[in-house]
């Protein structure tokens, strides 16, 4: 009974706060990221394209704005912009939640879960038991109408605890986040699961999908170079990648290690290395090019699959929160990032994944402001009459040795999210110090930094997009991105353009307003 009225209390609690917190844009609801219609979100699953359709689906709770009863939470899109709210996917049942996994098309209908006339799209999900000892085994579901609906394996699980736990020191309990593909050379599925606060993979393989053998573990100690205070891997992605400007491919290996992170917390690293089917091999690690986000809020990362060679593009989106259910939303909670292309390229004597927000963004651009060969000295202030709350922000500057080039948004009487761009020594950087509510978390204000590649600094480019409670930064090429969630009043919406140091001359500057 007691609970009952903790209950209860908290429940009007929110209620009565929902009515007096100050106002703010409909929640702080994003102008053109995803969020759910209501309640959690966590990080995205099963990131697939079905012909003309995008899928994402995403960790969930469909009934509270917090972590709990996790299942597959779905939404559909034809152009990764505008999306439309479907009934979960995999739901919670006989008590067993659905964790992350990820999906992938059985073209030649190896599962048996289809036909040879209808392929099955299959979804690879963590089975949660909090009623048995906190189980996690591996689960499989199908569909058979392009993604539609989904059907549980009847007899799941296809890895069980016992078949987990000779490799796996929790006995079984850390297993999750099932990454599979199939991989032409062997002829075989392979799956790459994370051991939670192991700091290691394990890798299976399948001809069936059902039936799954380990093959080899990958742990931090079998990785040149990989420092030892990233630990905690969770969420692996796993898949081929071009060298831009050569001819060869690598292989690509992507977690969520839960610490380690530049901003400290969670964050997601990429690995190049060789893969026989078997056993992945990682390259040398170089810790400057070893993160994919230098902010705070780039969560459990993954990437979209069978999208045609026609687009040929590997699209990769995160969760933005970090701060599980702290942030002031009440709502709802947790949104997805921009979806951003990833490509590798070297520059100068460094390789680099470079990141950049997928061109369908220019499709609900309208320009607000445009600058073309100025010079910008430290007596001046740019952009001050331009205002606007979701912005796609896109800079390109030489400026002083020593000068600093320092880009407002989301600005307002004591409000302001700085992006700064410091020449002597190539720092890209995101200032949330008085960017809003920063009292939901101790994590939730400070400065975050990247660096760029040297060979990049000749002609500065950056790229920001802001939304009503985010910001994502491009820098250079794309090699250095910072992705914050910032919560400023809604009349904060400001902009401001300045120079200290020294002048800077803007070849280009290009403010959109982002309107879907």
């Amino acid at each position: 009974m007691i609970s009952r009225r903790i209950t209860v209390t908290i429940k009007a609690f929110s209620l009565l706060w929902a009515l007096v917190r100050p106002a703010v844009a409909d929640d702080y609801r994003p102008a053109f990221h995803f969020c759910p219609a209501e309640n959690w979100m966590n990080e995205p699953n099963g990131l697939i394209k079905i012909n003309s359709t995008w899928h994402l689906f995403y960790q969930a709770d469909p009934t509270a704005n917090e972590w709990g009863n996790e299942c597959w939470g779905h939404a559909t899109s034809s152009d990764l912009l505008h999306w439309d709210h479907l009934p979960v996917a995999i739901p919670v049942e006989d008590g067993i939640q659905s964790f992350t996994g990820t999906s992938y098309y059985d073209s030649n209908n190896t599962s048996g879960l289809g036909t040879s006339a209808n392929p099955p799209y299959l979804a690879f999900f963590t089975g949660y038991d909090p009623a048995n000892n906190g189980t996690q085994d591996q689960r499989l579901a199908s569909s058979t109408d392009l993604g539609k609906t989904w059907v549980k394996f009847p007899d799941n699980p296809i890895i069980g605890i016992a078949q987990e736990a000779p490799h796996d020191i929790s006995g079984g309990l850390e297993s999750r986040d099932p990454k599979v593909f199939f991989h032409v050379p062997s002829g075989k599925w392979v799956m790459v699961l994370g051991h939670g606060g192991q700091d290691k993979l394990t890798f299976w393989t399948s001809s069936d999908t059902k039936s799954w053998t380990w093959v080899s573990d990958l742990a931090s100690s079998q990785i040149q170079g990989f420092p030892s205070d990233i630990t905690g891997w969770e969420v692996p992605d796993m898949f081929q990648l071009p060298i831009e400007g050569t001819n060869e491919t690598t292989w690509v290996l992507i977690f969520t290690p839960a610490q380690g992170s530049p901003p400290g917390g969670n964050g997601v690293v990429a690995l190049t290395g060789s893969f026989d089917g078997k056993t992945f091999v990682a390259d040398p690690v170089d810790p400057s090019t070893l993160w994919l986000d230098y902010g705070r809020d780039f969560d459990g990362a993954l990437s979209w699959e069978n999208v045609p060679e026609s687009d040929g593009r590997r699209i990769i989106a995160a969760v933005m929160n970090s701060y599980g259910s702290s942030p002031p939303t009440t709502t709802w909670k947790g949104l997805l990032s921009f979806p951003r292309t990833l490509t590798l390229k070297q520059i100068g004597s460094k390789q680099y994944f470079l990141q950049q927000p997928v061109t369908e963004l220019s499709k609900v651009d309208s320009s607000l402001a445009s600058i073309q060969n100025q010079t910008i000295t430290p007596d001046q202030t740019l952009l001050s009459s331009v205002h606007g709350t979701s912005l796609d922000i896109r800079v390109a500057f030489h400026i002083d040795s020593g000068a600093t080039l320092s880009l407002a948004v989301r600005k307002g009487g004591s409000e302001q999210t700085v992006i700064r761009y410091s020449q002597s020594n190539s720092t890209l950087s995101v200032d949330r110090t008085a960017s809003g509510d920063i009292s939901y978390d101790p994590a939730a204000g400070g400065v975050h930094s990247a660096q760029l590649a040297q060979d990049n600094t000749e002609l500065v480019h950056i790229w920001a997009l802001v939304d009503t409670c985010s910001v994502e930064v491009f820098g250079g090429q794309g090699e250095a991105v910072i992705s914050d969630l910032i919560f400023p009043s809604s009349t904060s919406d400001g902009l401001s353009l300045e120079v200290t140091g020294g002048t800077a001359t803007l070849q280009s500057v290009e403010v959109y307003s982002v309107s879907l």
